[in-house]
């Protein structure tokens, strides 16, 4: 028995000669046998090292032996006392017995074997009554600490369920088998509007995916990565309603159960908006071509047709047309073709952003546009050195379609624009026109403008912020890495 101390058994003998017989029958017992000679002298002992056993004859002891063990079957009930003399008073006795409550009462003259035998049994019910009552201490001990860990628990579990049903995110646990296990009250009111109820139905008549990579090896794979996602949608059973999510799935214990955990982050909005970016860019470049063939029929076709007039005139023999003079006009029709040319490629790409930069485009820009515009611009760009080159393209196109649509629609008298170049570049333009509501713009399908506006800043890695509203003009911000 781990823990138990020492056994040591204290006699109460004042005869030498009693003390002797009781060392010489202990002799080869594995205890410590210690003595006192008065019943004060056990008190101090007691009071210094941890007796189990007491023995003692009942008179002749300066003291009351019967009191003294009354006293320790309230202070210390689990010693063991016995009491061994050869005085016979059954008043005596049966005090002893009742109110000393002692182990044994033993006749002189002393039975070694008797004696020795009856100490080893005291000996072990102590032990086993002091093992027993260390038991009881550690299981009331345990008792609290469990009381205490299911209190925490209890706690944390409420704040699991308060987080779990409290998520914008629709949270799912599963089965192994793909059954539903538990469902939170988002991903609950989803399962009602899309599938009659998810409550027992499988994960996988609920959620699927058209990734070459299925929900199910997703799920069962357990080399993946803990963060990896993939890309899941929902089917409405009564609309053609599609409800496109990325799913993350853990592995959890539910209920002692293995199960896995899904948590879905609704990306219908920004698929919507991937498809409107597409559209816009497919609409964009198809307008570009347009114009571009326009520009060349309206602008380098007659050019064109009038020089094969002119050389029809030449070719006719009977023509009386001065030959110098027509040669003349041919060449001032083909320069002007040229120039002609030079302005639809300078439009494509302008050769000033080319040959000297970001910063002298953008002034001719401005300035072609303030020829035909009474708008006010306040350009100031801290740029110190030229950008790549697709960097300047971008943020050329970027600010002319800004300052297109500020004069389109804005009606503004005032533009102000300023490029900062530190870690990142920063562009701030700002005009007082009209405004408009963004979010308005952007759910309808007139918004190609800024659509087009974040496919070039994002297409970059870059950020942008709009921020306007009706009355109160236009700003805007963006970021783009600088290298």
């Amino acid at each position: 028995m781990q823990g138990i101390a020492k056994d040591i058994v204290l006699i109460i003998e004042e005869e030498p000669g009693s003390a002797k017989l009781y060392s010489l029958i202990f002799r080869n017992e594995p205890f410590d046998i210690l003595y006192a000679t008065s019943i004060s002298g056990a008190k101090e002992i007691m009071e210094e090292v941890p007796v189990k056993i007491i023995i003692s004859d009942i008179i002749n002891l300066r003291g009351d032996i019967v009191e003294f063990f009354e006293h320790i079957e309230f202070t210390n009930p689990l010693i063991k006392r016995i009491i061994i003399s050869d005085y016979i008073d059954s008043n005596i006795v049966s005090d002893a017995v009742n109110r000393g409550r002692i182990y044994n009462y033993m006749r002189k003259p002393i039975d070694p074997k008797k004696l020795i035998v009856t100490v080893k049994n005291a000996l072990n019910q102590y032990n086993l009554a002091k093992h027993n009552e260390q038991l009881l201490l550690d299981l009331r001990k345990k008792n609290v600490e469990l009381h205490k860990t299911l209190k925490e628990l209890s706690a944390e579990e409420e704040k699991f369920r308060n987080l779990f049903n409290s998520s914008a995110d629709p949270i799912i646990i599963i089965a192994p088998s793909g059954k539903v296990l538990l469902t939170n009250t988002r991903a609950k009111a989803i399962c009602n509007n899309f599938h009659s109820s998810c409550e027992d139905a499988n994960i996988f008549n609920v959620i699927y995916s058209d990734t070459p990579v299925s929900l199910k090896s997703y799920i069962s794979d357990q080399t993946r990565d803990i963060d990896q996602t993939i890309e899941v949608f929902m089917e409405s059973m009564d609309t053609d309603k599609i409800l496109y999510f990325e799913l993350k799935a853990y592995p959890l214990k539910y209920k002692f159960k293995h199960s896995t955990g899904i948590i879905l982050r609704d990306i219908s909005l920004k698929k919507e908006l991937e498809n409107k970016v597409i559209q816009t860019i497919i609409q964009t470049e198809e307008k570009e071509r347009r114009r571009f063939a326009q520009e060349l029929h309206d602008g380098i076709g007659p050019l064109l047709s009038t020089t094969k007039l002119y050389l029809q005139w030449l070719n006719k023999p009977d023509s009386r047309a001065d030959k110098k003079q027509i040669v003349s006009k041919m060449e001032e029709t083909l320069e002007e073709t040229v120039l002609s040319v030079r302005e639809i490629s300078n439009n494509l790409s302008p050769k000033t952003l080319t040959n000297f930069g970001l910063g002298p485009a953008l002034q001719n820009f401005i300035k072609r546009i303030s020829t035909v515009s009474a708008i006010e611009f306040n350009y100031n760009n801290r740029l110190n050195q030229r950008l790549n080159e697709q960097l300047e393209i971008t943020i050329y196109r970027l600010i002319c379609e800004l300052i297109n649509n500020s004069v389109k629609h804005a009606e503004a008298q005032n533009i102000d624009i300023e490029i900062i170049k530190n870690e990142e570049i920063d562009i701030i333009y700002s005009d007082d026109g009209i405004g408009f509501n963004v979010e308005k713009k952007l759910e309808q399908n007139n918004g190609a403008g800024l659509i087009n506006l974040s496919t070039r800043v994002l297409s970059l890695g870059g950020l942008y912020n709009i921020e306007s509203s009706p009355g109160n003009g236009t700003k805007v911000y963006i970021r783009l890495n600088a290298n």
